[in-house]
């Protein structure tokens, strides 16, 4: 965990990927975020949202009763910005594209009869040879929301197996490299990684009275992806209108 913003009342903290947001059953102890938080920054820090367990990125948490009321209103009412970064298989040409899709939880999946509204603006970044750099910002705030609707519209997430994403092999892009024969080949990245990373959030400070903005680097294994991806796989970006930004650098 790594701290990014901090002030008497919150905290801003980016969370690795294959780390859970709260502490889960049946697991080692003290391996979660908010008990790592409680451990490092306040005893009654609380999330005032949560990251799945395989995606990194930022995450808020309060220990001020007031200000953490104020924040939730404002969570609950998607009135917090929130961009997250995804690495896609297949090729999107997404321009501002609404991704709509109802969802339904427990488990989460979409479900066009039952489900409840969901909508994410999705812009393609950058174009590779089978893959695509994505940029999605939810409009609304469904479990898995993000993940459910690139792969149904076709483009699953890098490493997201729960929904149809397969792990990134070098050998999957780079037109000359043979694995070896002994022994199989490793991923670019863990297990317990997808390509999906929270990495900008802006919400209203209750206190200080403006709005407060945190960004987050991708994480190593992200980076690592892209350079290799860049090098060997590279296609020219289809005419996008616009040219989007990454947390803290610019990605295209």
């Amino acid at each position: 965990m790594q701290i990014v913003y901090q002030d008497p009342f919150l905290v801003i903290a980016v969370k690795p990927s294959g780390v859970p947001s709260l502490p889960e059953r049946n697991h080692a102890p003290q391996k979660d975020a908010l008990t790592w938080l409680r451990m490092h920054v306040h005893r009654e820090a609380n999330l005032l949202h949560r990251l799945d367990k395989p995606t990194s990125g930022l995450l808020v948490a309060s220990w001020d009763p007031a200000v953490f009321r104020e924040l939730y209103a404002q969570f609950a009412q998607h009135q917090v910005e929130k961009k997250y970064w995804a690495l896609v298989q297949g090729e999107p040409d997404f321009d501002g594209a609404e991704l709509v899709a109802p969802i339904s939880s427990d488990p989460p999946r979409i479900d066009p009869h039952g489900g409840k509204p969901a909508l994410t603006i999705a812009h393609t970044i950058e174009f590779f040879r089978g893959y695509a750099l994505v940029l999605c910002v939810p409009a609304t705030g469904r479990m898995h929301q993000v993940r459910l609707h690139l792969a149904y519209y076709g483009f699953p997430i890098v490493g997201d197996t729960k929904y149809g994403g397969n792990p990134l092999y070098l050998s999957s892009f780079h037109p000359r490299y043979k694995p070896p024969r002994k022994k199989p080949e490793r991923p670019l990245h863990s297990p317990e990684s997808i390509f999906l990373h929270a990495g900008y959030l802006g919400f209203h400070h209750p206190v200080m009275q403006k709005k407060l903005t945190a960004e987050a680097a991708l994480p190593s294994h992200f980076e690592i992806a892209l350079r290799q991806l860049r090098r060997w796989a590279h296609r020219p970006n289809k005419n996008l209108s616009s040219s989007v930004e990454g947390p803290g650098e610019k990605l295209s």
